[in-house]
């Protein structure tokens, strides 16, 4: 629930065939009071509903009902779904059943030679199919039509009764051709078409059912006195230890108290690789523990459980709507109406009209062998009535966007790329500037001593002083006394001076930890770009303290691609201006693109002013950066662990970092084009289609299934981001490493090198004693003998 006091609901609607149904619906729900905003997505099923706090469920499954839906708290499960998918097989075989029976019976007794009996059986056999197998097109129909709309259903029901009408007529001796054995064809062409459309979008929500349904019925808890009991998953509290035996998946959030493994996190990150985890460690509801056993205490349950919160925003942006949407939305919305009004309209035409056409249709016979041109000219009119009525395809206009924008968003969640806005998707295609915090976007956000003047006890005195900082450096500081054996000082009379240090008394001296003096000069031995801090006691410096934080490894090569697509990349960052140029250079962002010491306010101005020059993005860390990343035209907030940034950015990335932007851009650009070729493709059938029957040039069953192809046309190139995904998803080959490393003497040695081969490894395993070390990577190992000489000792592979 945000600030403004409101709710979100997700829920599944049934009973929608087409975009009319899906328009209908949302219509509804959005005229209900206190509702703000509504998506219902066709593709998946699925209705996102953002109201305040008048607004319930019951109020919205009412209302879902009131207009001939059912509202569901969710899709329907794999086993339900296949109970569907018979009872749908089975119609469509009776219907073909009856329909080849009519065609037998139509090619070797032709209607206009069999005679009354003839032509009563045609109409029996429509009317069987009619109200049999193809009744949920009748239903359909009945309901649009009751609650004053229509749907595609209101299409093909029209068009199969007034093909089964021509037959009635007939049979009581009216002057019309009749087209009765039409009448089962339709709905049985229908029916096939539908069921293929159904299963392919079904595949088409793959991604996101995975999440939903990778849940537990029951966990094992273990009790303080050792026994172990199984409890259903929902009664699980917070604080409770469980237990997950290895081949199991995590039932909810944790952090392992005991035990070691390997976690399968692909499914909420994207990597296909299985990630050491150990105690300490958090592990995320729904990874799958592929080898160890695990003890964990629960930290997140329910809606604040990271699956939950993944998966609602993968609904989210399945749900949202693109520009390029809006025209296709307005003509779908007006298309059933204006395709059955001119359905009747050329019927009258022909009808009245269409004797001085004749000669016309008789010299393209010979091309269109199927006109009945010697049939006269109300009977041409019906023939085009019922051929316009099944050859508009609504279907294919709307499903154009919303299942190519659910297609990628599920693909993008695999990859760890969550969207929460619509638009970001098609912005995010052709980006001009990038601009990039540098702490915790850049660089690794976790400074680290590199260098220090300090005497042991003068050490020990800034890191009590640190003990009651918040400041980033504070931590780092921490980290590193830790490894020394130091001796920690109490400290009086505390205070934290914003933007100078941190003071305090120790052994009556008045210490100070901070910003070094104007006249300060650095010495040479302290590394380029270092962040340096003095320790100051009674107004003269002792000593001083020199900070580096990482780079993270994808950092450079992330903005030497964005370069190679014409993409401008902009540092922005409150770190002073040697240490923002120290980090520019390193990843290759000119230096007349630096900004340094800027505000967050000054950050916006800086984003607002490059936008007046193109499309601009912004990447952070979705917390100081909050309202940049607003302001941008694509703000991609970088989550850390389990940190979903809910709040900040467009694009809130799990997993892979900087280099997810690059891959964000090229999945747009796909999605665009997806988007682009499923409109072209559907205007462009109903353009060419339309006049084609209205000229009586296409056969009723011909135009029946060219509207089913054309719907399966849209979902099969939609689905094929899908397999673009699934193509992208492979990883480099993980491998373990051992090397001799020389140099190491103690604990401070062991967390130097641990910290050096963190960005690069899965899992480090320092052994001081035997003085080797122990790596699971992706890398070669030239580039871990590097990292670790970088740390200050000699590494070489293990013999």
């Amino acid at each position: 629930m945000e600030q403004n006091n409101f709710q979100d609901f997700s829920f599944a609607i049934g009973g929608m065939t087409c975009v009319s149904c899906s328009s209908f619906v949302e219509k509804t729900l959005a005229e209900l009071p206190g509702v703000h905003f509504v998506s219902v997505n066709l593709s998946t099923g699925k209705t996102y509903v953002r109201g305040d706090s008048h607004v319930t469920k019951d109020l919205l499954f009412l209302a879902v009902q009131k207009a001939g839906y059912t509202a569901l708290d969710e899709v329907l499960s794999d086993d339900d779904d296949q109970k569907r998918f018979r009872s749908s097989l089975r119609n469509v075989i009776l219907a073909w059943a009856a329909a080849a029976l009519a065609m037998g019976i139509m090619m070797f007794l032709p209607a206009s030679s069999g005679g009354f009996g003839r032509r009563l059986f045609d109409v029996l056999i429509g009317l069987i199919v009619i109200v049999g197998p193809g009744k949920k097109i009748l239903k359909g129909a009945l309901i649009a039509i009751r609650h004053h709309h229509a749907n595609m259903d209101v299409l093909v029901a029209l068009g199969a009764l007034a093909a089964w009408a021509t037959g009635v007529a007939s049979a009581f001796g009216l002057p019309l051709q009749s087209f009765a054995a039409l009448s089962p064809m339709i709905p049985a062409f229908h029916l096939t078409g539908r069921l293929l459309e159904e299963r392919l979008r079904r595949k088409a929500g793959k991604d996101v059912r995975a999440l939903m349904t990778n849940t537990h019925s029951s966990v094992r808890v273990v009790h303080e006195d050792g026994e172990i009991h199984e409890i259903p998953v929902d009664t699980v509290s917070l604080g409770m230890r469980i237990r997950i035996l290895s081949g199991e998946s995590i039932p909810l959030d944790g952090k392992i108290l005991s035990g070691e493994g390997a976690v399968g996190e692909a499914l909420v990150t994207g990597e296909s690789l299985p990630v050491y985890r150990g105690v300490g460690e958090e592990v995320i509801g729904g990874t799958v523990l592929e080898r160890g056993s695990l003890d964990v205490e629960v930290l997140r349950t329910g809606d604040d459980a990271f699956l939950a919160k993944m998966l609602t925003l993968v609904e989210q942006a399945q749900g949202q709507t693109v520009p390029l949407q809006a025209l296709a939305d307005r003509i779908a919305a007006r298309f059933v109406p204006a395709v059955v009004f001119f359905a009747f309209i050329a019927f009258l035409l022909w009808g009245i009209f269409g004797f001085s056409w004749l000669p016309l249709l008789e010299n393209l016979a010979d091309i269109f062998p199927w006109i009945p041109q010697d049939s006269g000219s109300w009977t041409i009119g019906a023939y085009v009535f019922v051929a316009l009525l099944v050859v508009a395809c609504p279907c294919a206009l709307g499903l154009a966007t919303p299942l190519a924008v659910s297609v990628g968003a599920g693909a993008a969640a695999r990859r760890g790329i969550l969207f929460k806005d619509g638009a970001v998707m098609q912005n995010a295609a052709h980006l001009d500037v990038v601009i990039f915090d540098k702490t915790g976007t850049l660089t690794q956000g976790k400074p680290q001593v590199v260098f220090s003047s300090l005497s042991p006890e003068e050490a020990g005195i800034a890191a009590a002083l640190e003990h009651y900082s918040v400041h980033p450096l504070a931590q780092a500081v921490t980290d590193w006394a830790e490894t020394m054996e130091l001796s920690i000082p109490e400290v009086e009379e505390v205070e934290e001076l914003p933007g100078e240090g941190i003071v305090g008394k120790v052994h009556s001296h008045l210490y100070r930890l901070g910003r070094p003096s104007p006249d300060f000069s650095k010495p040479e031995v302290v590394p380029s770009g270092a962040t340096i801090v003095s320790l100051d006691r009674d107004g003269e410096s002792v000593g001083i303290l020199a900070f580096i934080d990482p780079l993270k490894k994808e950092a450079q090569a992330a903005v030497a691609k964005l370069q190679s697509l014409g993409v401008q990349p902009v540092m922005a960052t409150g770190d002073g201006e040697s240490a923002a140029m120290n980090v520019a250079k390193q990843v290759g962002i000119p230096k007349d693109n630096v900004h340094w010491r800027m505000k967050p306010e000054g950050k916006l101005e800086l984003v607002q002013s490059l936008r007046g020059e193109g499309r601009v993005a912004m990447a952070g860390d979705g917390i100081n950066d909050a309202a940049a990343l607003k302001a941008a035209d694509a703000g991609f907030a970088l989550a850390e662990g389990t940190d979903l940034s809910l709040e900040a950015g467009d694009v809130v990335i799990l997993k892979g970092g900087l280099a997810r932007i690059p891959e964000t851009m090229a999945l747009s650009r796909a999605i665009g084009r997806k988007v682009k070729g499923n409109l072209l493709w559907a205007f462009g059938y109903n353009l060419l289609a339309f006049p084609l029957a209205a000229a009586a040039l296409v056969h009723p069953l011909m135009a029946e299934v060219a509207m089913s192809l054309s719907s399966i046309t849209v979902v099969m190139n939609s689905l094929s981001l899908r397999k673009r995904g699934e193509s992208e998803d492979k990883e480099p080959e993980m491998k373990t490493l051992v090397f001799d490393v020389r140099g190491m003497s103690c604990n401070h040695c062991v967390a130097r090198v641990e910290k050096s081969l963190e960005p690069l490894a899965s899992r480090v395993n320092v052994d001081l004693e035997n003085g080797q070390v122990t790596v699971d990577t992706d890398q070669s190992p030239a580039q871990i003998s590097a990292a670790i000489n970088e740390a200050g000792f000699s590494a070489f592979p293990a013999s």
